[in-house]
């Protein structure tokens, strides 16, 4: 295992994968990435090492600081590929460009599994040309994280197809950010605030606009219509940043928020007149994708969400009349972790 990445969510799973779960198979991490290098063990990193490392990582520490080697993500996958080791995975765990470097590794032998949204929400001849490379290598990848951390979306549209079923339509909250901030506002709290406490807690980006473009939210929509059948362009998100507030720095945004709460606070009340709260909804159909703020009926189940759950429901020809619908915790490194470890325990499983 090679971790491609080792941010919040590189340093959780490092954590849960150094307690490993009875009756799961054994798992070696043998290397780490970051922006600086590399650290390259072919036995595998002990488990003492694989949580010092982490512990020196979160206190902001890079690898070439902690016994790695300086060397891009291409060089320390070529070095490591040189080496025997044993049916390798690459965790793609960054929130970067990295389609060139996926398509590398399937051709030194990695299966891939993703967290990272972007290589599966570029363009559609990219998209095509990372399945196909992953086909023609004989690889696999799996990445039930990039949408709804660790709950099982791409698992159950896969169950779904196996079964004879036809997935129509898929629709939700898939943003734990969004959801938390729609929440906490539709509750009575300014938006301001609600971002803050977002940030402060883990679930938003320290730049918390990242989130509130909406942006991710739709890279994920496009994510699940392309299982449908969609080739058409990524969606434009509604972007929730105000356009005065877009180019100054991050401190002086949340500073300069509450200047917006007013508004926010004037527009669920008028959706609260009418039984409404106000949540951040994709769709996926194999014609359309979208990602926006939406009113919905707050007895509705979206629309009676706290906190950072997702839910998305799956309008199938067996689920036509009343969808199938999938809920629970969408943010968090934790969450993500869990996600991603599924996917590396059903690769090591074969």
């Amino acid at each position: 295992m090679v971790f491609l990445g080792f941010g919040r969510v590189g340093r959780a799973l490092a954590d849960q994968m150094a307690a490993p779960i009875d009756g799961q198979p054994a798992v070696r991490v043998v290397g780490l990435l970051d922006r600086s290098g590399y650290v390259f063990e072919p036995r595998g990193l002990s488990r003492q090492r694989l949580l010092h490392l982490t512990r020196e990582k979160d206190s902001g520490a890079f690898l070439t600081a902690l016994g790695g080697t300086a060397a891009s993500a291409a060089q320390a996958l070529n070095e490591m590929a040189g080496h025997a080791v044993s049916r390798p995975v690459l965790v793609d765990v960054t929130s970067d460009e990295t389609d060139d470097l996926l398509r590398a590794a399937v051709g030194h032998g990695f299966d891939i599994v993703l967290a990272n949204k972007k290589p599966l929400a570029g363009s559609w001849a990219q998209y095509e040309r990372l399945l196909e490379s992953v086909r023609q290598a004989g690889r696999t990848m799996r990445y039930e994280a990039t949408v709804g951390a660790g709950l099982p979306i791409i698992d159950t549209f896969h169950k779904l197809v196996e079964t004879g079923d036809r997935v129509l339509r898929i629709e939700g909250s898939v943003s734990g950010t969004l959801m938390y901030v729609m929440s906490a506002v539709s509750s009575g709290t300014p938006f301001s605030q609600a971002v803050r406490e977002a940030v402060t807690l883990g679930y938003a980006e320290p730049d918390p606009r990242d989130d509130l473009t909406g942006a991710d939210a739709a890279r994920k929509a496009l994510i699940l219509s392309r299982l449908l059948g969609y080739r058409g362009p990524a969606p434009v998100a509604q972007d929730l940043v105000p356009r005065s507030r877009k180019s100054v720095p991050a401190a002086a945004f949340l500073d300069r928020l509450a200047a917006f709460d007013g508004e926010w606070a004037a527009r669920v009340a008028a959706e609260a007149a009418n039984g409404r709260v106000l949540r951040y909804i994709v769709t996926a159909t194999a014609r359309s994708v979208s990602a926006k703020l939406a009113a919905v009926p707050r007895s509705s189940p979206v629309g009676s969400l706290e906190g950072t759950r997702n839910l998305l429901a799956f309008t199938t020809k067996r689920y036509r009349t009343e969808p199938l619908v999938v809920s629970g915790p969408g943010a968090g490194a934790a969450v993500t972790a869990a996600g991603i470890l599924n996917d590396i325990y059903s690769l090591s499983a074969r």
